[in-house]
């Protein structure tokens, strides 16, 4: 792991309820009062300034859908709840929606008992606020909502003790919706939504996984990356990043109507976001008090997954795009980085295939096809008797084949899904051979036959963000290093000179000359707006 300054997320949507019990219904009365007697049952717009931020607040009202209680003084046949809104700059946006609360509420024409947590809690009466906006953290909701208070009651002339919703909150009180962003250049987005993006790759990670419900959504209505939704229920986060809690979903989207033409329009660019909700957690809320740990683990999820796709993670005007509400700067506190579990994931399944077709025998050969003929699972002696060998033969050749098959209980069957996918797709072929079987596994996945165990390139050039434009040993190819490299030993960062020699090792190891590099530049950051150009150079080692 690793900790450095990142680029600082910022929110979008948030969602919740703040519950306020020292003062029971008092505030919800004195509101109803300022509404009806002051306000004739609308305040109008009234411009205030918060913080030097100019406001524009109103208070409204509409009828719920609980009885009011004998002892309370209203003609009306169901209590309202009053709906104070702000909007600030931009698309900054607060709205509240503030409700009773007691014990043994009823409903207004029914009569049947609405259940609430004050029938349970010593409290028996207090207020509840519902909570929703944009673009605002979740403790300026919190302060905003006493300051609007105050505003509407200056404005009506009617005193509010200016207690109300300023004390504790309940610990009853919770977010619902909590989503953060980063505005990403176009050029960038199919590092996150293309063929090898890492959208696809977390669906590969997840889908070979029990008890995953792993999704993803793809709109590209009107541009590649439209709307791309990743939904990772609780189990699914956690396998991405360990001690993560908490389901999640993440997004790569454009505004409703796309910008085509001007690059300089923020919103031509799109944003990537990690969003929290309740429904991807067992339909659970959060609690109030865990607004930090929420924070933390989306800004934990959003930074590392801009990260495995290779974005720079550091401050960069030519990566990120400012917008009203989202400023390219560097973030406060630094978040954990994490390695990519994906290509980790994916080499070591594409190797361990390519290293089974390497040494394939014929009997091999014969339960693949036989297990890809008829549905990927079979008792072994179904194998036996459908492969034409014995008993023994069968299982010397699971355990030849372990780690690509499973025999769980008697059940011969793929030890995953891809797997399953892959080996079909290479078994179908009509001139499969084994004479031929390693050469079209290692063109199918872009490997070296003499690599099967590992690849050190794509090892290299994940750890590294790196990555070979052009064909080696050829003019015009560049191998480009995204990561903060330095010519200095004193430096933290990694040196030029020993992450080149590096390239050379891997490059050898896979089984190719280091001579083909020979003819390479080199592209690296020596800070996040700063590139440097070399030329690659094999006699390092």
């Amino acid at each position: 792991m690793s900790r450095v300054r990142q680029i600082a997320t910022a929110p979008h949507e948030c969602e919740g309820n703040l519950i306020f019990t020292e003062n029971g219904l008092s505030p919800y009365w004195i509101l109803g009062r300022l509404l009806i007697q002051r306000f004739d049952g609308y305040s109008g717009e009234i411009e205030t300034e918060v913080d030097g931020e100019e406001w524009t607040v109103n208070l409204k009202y509409q009828k719920s859908g609980i009885a009011p209680r004998l002892q309370d003084d209203v003609t009306n046949e169901r209590l309202y709840e009053y709906r104070i809104s702000g909007y600030g700059r931009g698309e900054r946006k607060a709205n509240f929606l503030i409700q009773p609360r007691f014990a043994d509420m009823r409903h207004y024409e029914t009569g049947d008992q609405v259940s609430t947590p004050f029938d349970n809690i010593p409290e028996d009466e207090g207020v509840n606020v519902r909570f929703a906006g944009s673009n605002l953290e979740p403790l300026e909701f919190r302060r905003l909502l006493p300051t609007f208070v105050q505003v509407l009651a200056r404005e009506g002339n009617l005193p509010i003790n200016t207690d109300y919703f300023a004390g504790e909150v309940h610990g009853m009180s919770n977010i619902t919706t909590y989503e953060r962003y980063v505005r990403l250049n176009r050029s960038w987005s199919p590092k996150v939504v293309g063929r090898a993006g890492i959208m696809q790759r977390l669906m590969h990670l997840c889908a070979t996984e029990k008890g995953s419900k792993f999704e993803y959504r793809v709109d590209n209505e009107d541009i590649v990356g439209y709307n791309h939704r990743v939904r990772l229920p609780t189990p699914d986060a956690k396998r991405l990043i360990s001690g993560h809690r908490f389901g999640k979903q993440i997004k790569h989207y454009h505004p409703k109507y796309v910008r085509e033409d001007d690059e300089t329009d923020p919103l031509y660019h799109p944003k990537v976001g990690v969003l929290l909700k309740k429904k991807l957690n067992s339909n659970r809320s959060f609690r109030w008090e865990d607004h930090r740990k929420l924070r933390r683990e989306i800004d934990e999820t959003l930074i590392n997954v801009l990260s495995w796709s290779g974005v720079p993670v550091q401050v960069d005007q030519t990566t990120y795009v400012p917008d009203d509400h989202f400023d390219a700067v560097a973030s406060e506190k630094p978040v954990e980085l994490f390695a990519d579990p994906t290509p980790e994931l994916e080499t070591e399944q594409n190797a361990m295939i390519l290293q089974t077709f390497v040494g394939l025998r014929e009997s091999d050969e014969r339960v693949l096809e036989t297990l890809v003929t008829d549905g990927g699972k079979q008792h072994p002696n179904e194998l036996a008797e459908n492969t034409g060998r014995s008993i023994s033969t069968v299982y010397r050749t699971l355990d030849r084949l372990r780690g690509v098959l499973r025999n769980d209980n008697a059940c011969v069957s793929f030890a995953s899904k891809k797997f399953e996918q892959d080996i079909t797709a290479i078994v179908e072929q009509v001139e499969f051979g084994i004479e031929n079987a390693a050469d079209r596994v290692s063109k199918l996945y872009n490997l070296e036959t003499k690599s099967a165990s590992s690849n050190a390139w794509q090892q290299f050039c994940t750890k590294y963000s790196a990555s070979l434009v052009g064909v080696a040993d050829e003019e015009d190819t560049t191998l480009r290093i995204d990561t903060i490299l330095s010519k200095l030993k004193s430096s933290s960062n990694p040196r030029i000179q020993d992450v080149l020699a590096e390239a050379v090792d891997a490059w050898r190891s896979i089984g190719r000359d280091p001579l083909e590099l020979r003819t390479a530049d080199v592209q690296w950051r020596s800070d996040p707006d700063a590139w440097e150009y070399g030329k690659v150079n094999p006699t390092l080692r």
